[in-house]
């Protein structure tokens, strides 16, 4: 009888039903009063009462004498239990999670063997009963956020069974009991967030407990000395415990304590002993911000694996090692206030990874860091004061990663060759750095180069040796006025970045050699610097042109320069992506590269003309059979850009045939039958439709309908040669436009399907839908961001059943947003879908269109019209 809302009551005669097993109640909430059980019930095992209503069990419960299970959670309004509780001698589990009300649990007046677990946890009580010790086979024990609790009886320590104890969150639970007499089951007690200043000085008779919690017990101020008894135990956390200042002695060894967490703690030092605790693998320190001190027997932690003081800002030295450490492989330093490391550091042998970021304070690192032959991983970012990197006196083959972002450093030692294992080699924002050894070639293991920010590198030094390995270089933002002639010889280099770089003034010959580049960004770079690049590659006869100099080159980023117009030499580009943004002094395009998939031109505030881009749709190249091709076209937030700009020269008043159309037309028949489109123009206000209604203005809603129009004659096309078709345009505007078949206001609609639609062997010539909707920003406020757009399809058959596809798009606002109109369409999930449902002779009739916003920004914005084309093969 579960979730019978409405259910009040349960007839006396309920105890003659003398087979029943098993009967559930829970969730009815109006169900306040349990009959009572006028006779034995033998055979009733579970019983789920869980958020009822009820205030009480009656006293009869005891009746229930084959009951096993009992669950009474969220039974918030329950106040009591009957003393008869106890006669519930069949009982194994019973569950009050959540009854808010109930302050008081029945005394036990005879022995209990089968109870196993007994979950209170979120209730009212104040105190458990002396006589909980009668539970004598109560294995789990569950307080949590028992927010009243304020005693635990001495008589806990008879629960002989106990294995699980729980008191997370007792917020008010100021003295743990002591244990007067041992106790061997018990192996998990969480004291956790409760409000104990310490532990009793029998915590040792806990002699089988393996994991103490007590995370952010905020008052916890004293740990007994005879911590060291518990030699069971194998985990204890202190984490947060912040008026802890001083742990307990070791007077014994600990074999079996393996992890440490003492983070967020006020302890100032570690006791000299500490290197007792002989299985320690896990020592957690982090954030101990009065920590001062590490005992120089630290060494004697042979089993230790990771030691992290991340956060330490009062720890000035790092002890001597005086003997090996073999098992020691992570060491977390980093935000420590170390002036420098100790020069027996190398007897870290098993050291893999060591973190040193942010030690505002160091200032040196031995010369023994080269026996380190171990570490995979340094990391020395925001090191600031650090102006010296140690000379590398022997091979080190396992570092692989070394972060030198952030410091002081001038220059890298000759010795940098040494790192023969060396991938990734961080020097980002160094800005006192001035020059590169020439040795740098020597690092043939190199893959990532990253000098982002060196402010005052002038000079990358010649690579006098070829690269093989390194495929990513990064000097955005140095003082670099050209690269090195032998530059070539990183023969493997796919990524290069020379944003921001102000000085740089040419490229040379040799730059155009780099046959396996594939990413070049020149972002914040001047006009000349764009041009000479353009110049270098197209000015040259073709007989003098290298044929294989950029031959591999994808992506072109000039974002944010300070271009007016793009050199005609670059559609001889054979790029992908095109990236423009945020160019203020572009005012158009030239023919582009027939390969691209991506011209992003967003925030280009100038832009007006972008006609080019129907020759772009004519290259014999775009029209080749690529199933999986694409294409983007962003400009949004181009405020200058009109519809002549765009490539629109339809007249309002036209009625030509298909073959005569504009250019605009082919453009997206070339689209539509080649690559899926995303044509989006957010922000271009000249564009509204509005705006353009008059007789002598091509409205905006033009290329939408060709696009539907485009999209019938690709429905009627063989089933050879179709591709995957998807169209995404976003437009400024208000209104769904006049020709949609179906249009509503809200972000829903409903429309009924003709007869022949998805039925039985139809996929061949399917029909399918073409997608609208207007999105309007309430919020004034709101200056733009970025959400999804998402269509969803349900279809109702004659059966009654109901399938569902969806269409989504993600989009990219700016500021100045107004009403936009969406147009959606992926005719290859409409076609998979019928064709996986063909065979199953369903006739849909109906079809419920629903349009949701998604994304961060999704809440400033609502779907205020949606629309639906139909679009058939016949």
């Amino acid at each position: 009888m579960n979730n019978c809302k409405n259910f009040v009551f349960l007839p006396d005669s309920f105890y003659k039903l003398k087979s029943l097993r098993r009967f559930y109640l829970k969730g009815c909430s109006r169900l306040e009063i349990f009959p009572e059980i006028l006779d034995t019930m033998k055979r009733l095992y579970e019983l789920d009462l869980s958020e009822t209503a009820l205030k009480e069990l009656p006293s009869s419960i005891g009746n229930l004498i084959g009951l096993k299970d009992l669950n009474m959670n969220n039974c918030k309004n329950l106040v009591c239990l009957p003393d008869s509780f106890c006669k519930l001698k069949s009982l194994t589990t019973f569950r009050l999670h959540g009854c808010l009300r109930l302050e008081i649990f029945p005394e036990i007046m005879d022995t209990v063997k089968r109870l196993y677990e007994l979950d209170l946890s979120g209730t009212a009580l104040k105190e458990l009963p002396s006589s909980i010790g009668n539970l004598i086979g109560l294995k789990d024990l569950n307080m949590n956020n028992c927010k009243s609790l304020v005693f635990l009886p001495d008589s806990f320590c008879k629960l002989k069974s106990l294995e699980r104890f729980y008191l997370k969150g007792c917020s008010r639970l100021e003295i743990f009991p002591e244990i007067m007499d041992t106790m061997k089951m018990l192996y998990e007690l969480d004291l956790s967030e409760t409000a104990l200043k310490e532990l009793p000085s029998s915590i040792g008779n806990l002699i089988g407990l393996k994991d103490l919690n007590m995370n952010n017990c905020k008052n916890l101020v004293f740990l007994p000395d005879n911590f060291y008894k518990l030699k069971s135990l194998k985990r204890f956390y202190l984490k947060g415990c912040s008026r802890l200042e001083i742990f307990p002695e070791i007077m014994d060894t600990m074999k079996m304590l393996y992890e440490l967490d003492l983070s967020g703690t006020a302890l100032k030092e570690l006791p000299s002993p500490i290197g007792n605790l002989i299985g320690l693998k896990d020592l957690n320190m982090n954030n101990c911000k009065n920590l001062v001190f590490l005992p120089g027997s630290f060494y004697k932690l042979k089993s230790l694996r990771r030691f992290y003081l991340k956060g330490c800002s009062r720890l000035e030295i790092f002890p001597e090692i005086m003997d090996t450490m073999k098992r020691l492989y992570e060491l977390d330093l980093s935000g420590t206030a170390l002036k420098e490391l100790p020069s027996s550091i190398g007897n870290l042998i098993g050291l893999k990874d060591l973190n040193m970021n942010n030690c505002k304070s160091l200032v040196f690192l031995p010369d023994s860091f080269y026996k380190l032959k171990s570490l995979r991983r340094f990391y020395l970012k925001g090191c600031s004061r650090l102006e010296i990197f140690p000379e590398i006196l022997d091979t080190m083959k396992r570092l692989y990663e070394l972060d030198l972002s952030g410091t002081a450093l001038k220059e890298l030692p000759s010795s940098i060759g040494n790192l023969i294992g060396l991938k990734d080699l961080n020097m980002n924002n160094c800005k006192n750095l001035v020059c590169l050894p020439d040795s740098f070639c020597k690092l043939k293991s190199l893959t990532t180069f990253r000098l982002h920010g060196c402010l005052r590198l002038e000079i990358f030094p010649e690579i006098i040796d070829t690269m093989e390995r390194l495929y990513e270089l990064d000097l955005s933002g140095t003082a670099l006025k050209e690269l090195p002639s032998s530059i070539d010889n990183l023969v493997g280099l796919k990524y290069l970045s020379l944003n921001d770089c102000e000085n740089f003034v040419c490229f040379l010959d040799s730059f155009f050699k780099l046959k396996s580049l594939l990413c070049l960004s020149l972002c914040g770079s001047s006009n000349l610097i764009v041009k000479n690049l353009f110049t270098a590659v197209g000015g040259r006869p073709v007989n003098q042109k290298d044929p294989h100099g950029f031959s591999s080159l994808k992506k072109l980023e000039l974002s944010e320069s300070n271009l007016e117009n793009l050199p005609t030499t670059i559609k001889q580009f054979p790029l992908h992506e095109l990236i423009l943004r945020n160019c203020k002094r572009l005012k158009s395009l030239p023919e582009l590269p027939p390969s691209l998939k991506c011209l992003d031109a967003h925030a280009c505030t100038s832009l007006e003309d972008v006609s080019s881009i129907q020759k772009f749709f004519k290259q014999p190249l775009f029209c080749q059979d690529k199933p999986y091709g694409s294409l983007v076209l962003n400009f949004s937030n181009c405020f200058k850009l009109g519809e002549k700009g765009v490539g629109n020269d339809i007249d309002a008043e036209d009625s030509t045939s298909l073959e005569e159309v504009s250019s605009i037309k082919k453009v997206l028949k070339q689209a539509v039958f080649c690559k899926s489109l995303g044509w989006l123009f957010t922000n271009c206000f000249q564009l509204d439709q509005k705006a353009a209604s008059g007789p002598e203005t091509p409205k905006l809603e033009m290329p939408f309908e060709h696009m539907v129009t485009l999209l019938k004659d690709y429905h009627q096309a063989p089933p050879e040669s179709k591709k995957r078709a998807c169209i995404i345009t976003c437009v400024p505007g208000s209104e769904i436009p006049e020709w949609f078949d179906f249009k509503s206001l809200g972000s829903s609609m409903n429309i009924q399907l003709p007869s022949e639609w998805c039925s039985n062997n139809s996929w061949i010539n399917f029909p399918s839908f073409v997608a609208s909707a207007v999105v309007s920003v309430p919020d004034s406020s709101y200056t733009g961001g970025e959400f999804g757009i998402t269509c969803e399809c349900h279809l109702k058959s004659r059966n009654g059943d109901d399938r569902c596809f969806i269409c989504y798009s993600y989009f990219l606002f700016g500021s100045r947003l107004s009403d936009h109109v969406f147009l959606v369409y992926d005719g290859f999930k409409v076609r998979e879908f019928v064709k996986s449902k063909a065979s199953n002779n369903r006739i849909y009739i109906e079809a419920t269109f629903n349009f949701y916003l998604e994304g961060l920004d999704s809440s400033h914005c609502e779907v205020k019209q949606c629309g639906v084309h139909r679009l058939f093969a016949n």
